[in-house]
C-alpha cells in the first residue's frame, strides 16, 4: 500500500482500496481460527497506528466486542470445559467462539472506517466515475462519507445544548430511551435540514439534468493499484489456506 499524504489520505485509487477492502472482509469472515484472528486484530490495530487513523478504537466499540466475548463463554458450553462453578462453565469452544466473532467485529468496524478516514470524498467520486460508474450514483458514498462529520457535529453540539439546559442522562434503560428522544431526534431533524439544503443547492446547479460530466482530477486506476489489490487477494489465499491447516491440526479451536 502506498504511503499516507499529509492530508491524511493514502495514494492509492479508492477503487483499488475498495476491492482490497472487501477481500480482507471475505478474509476476515471466513475466518475460524482464534489464532489468526488475533494475528489478524494486531495487523490491523498496527495499520491503524502506521495510518493515525483516529476514531476508530472507541470505547463503545471495544465495550460492544467485550460483551460479544463475555456472551460466548456464557452460552457457549462447546469443547472441553476448563473451568466450572455451579451452573456456570468455561470451555474451550466458548472462548474460541468469543475470539473469532469479537474479532470479526473488531476488524470489520476498524477497516472500514480506516477506508473512510484515509479517503477523500472528490477522490472516490472521481475514481467510481473513472471506471465508468454514472456521476448520479458515484456521487453517493461520497456524499455519505461527508455527512459523516456533520452528523458527528451536530450529535455533539445537541448533547452540549441539552447539558446546558441541565439535563441529565443515566446509563439506565430509562436514561437510553431519554438519551434517544431528546439528544437522537434533534440531531436528526437538524441533520435533515442540512440535507435538504443539499438537495436544492444540487438541484438549482443542474445536477442530473446532464448524462456524462467532466471530471477536473480523473482518478484512474494505476498499474500499482492492480498490484496491491493482487497483492492482497495472494495473501487472503494464503491465510485462508494456513485457517485450514489449523482448523484440521486443532479440531479444539476450529
Amino acid at each position: 500500500m502506498k504511503t499516507r499524504k499529509a492530508d491524511g489520505t493514502i495514494g492509492l485509487n479508492p477503487v483499488a482500496k475498495i476491492l482490497i477492502l472487501v477481500t480482507a472482509s471475505i478474509l476476515v469472515i471466513l475466518i475460524s481460527s482464534p489464532v489468526l484472528m488475533v494475528g489478524l486484530i494486531i495487523a490491523v490495530l498496527a495499520a491503524k497506528q502506521h495510518f493515525r487513523t483516529r476514531g476508530i478504537f472507541t470505547k463503545g466499540v471495544a465495550g460492544f466486542a467485550f460483551a460479544i466475548f463475555i456472551a460466548q463463554i456464557i452460552f457457549n458450553h462447546a469443547g472441553e470445559e476448563i473451568w466450572s462453578v455451579a451452573f456456570f462453565s468455561v470451555t474451550v469452544g466458548g472462548i474460541s467462539a468469543g475470539i473469532t466473532i469479537a474479532g470479526k467485529f473488531l476488524c470489520l468496524i476498524m477497516m472500514s472506517w480506516m477506508l473512510i478516514a484515509t479517503t477523500k470524498p472528490s477522490d472516490l467520486s472521481s475514481s467510481l466515475m473513472s471506471v465508468g460508474m454514472p456521476y448520479r450514483y458515484a456521487y453517493l458514498p461520497a456524499l455519505a462519507m461527508r455527512f459523516v462529520p456533520i452528523f458527528q457535529f451536530e450529535l455533539n453540539s445537541v448533547r452540549e445544548a441539552q447539558a446546558v439546559r441541565g439535563l441529565k442522562l443515566d446509563k439506565s434503560v430509562r436514561g437510553l430511551v431519554r438519551s434517544a428522544r431528546y439528544t437522537v431526534l434533534p440531531m436528526f431533524f437538524s441533520a435533515m435540514f442540512k440535507v435538504n439544503s443539499l438537495a436544492a443547492s444540487m438541484a438549482g446547479r443542474g445536477f442530473g439534468n446532464y448524462s456524462d460530466r467532466t471530471l477536473l482530477h480523473p482518478r484512474k486506476p494505476s498499474l500499482s493499484d492492480g498490484a496491491a489489490v493482487l497483492a492482497m487477494v495472494a495473501l487472503a489465499t494464503m491465510i485462508f489456506q494456513l485457517d485450514r491447516y489449523l482448523s484440521i491440526d486443532l479440531p479444539l479451536f476450529s
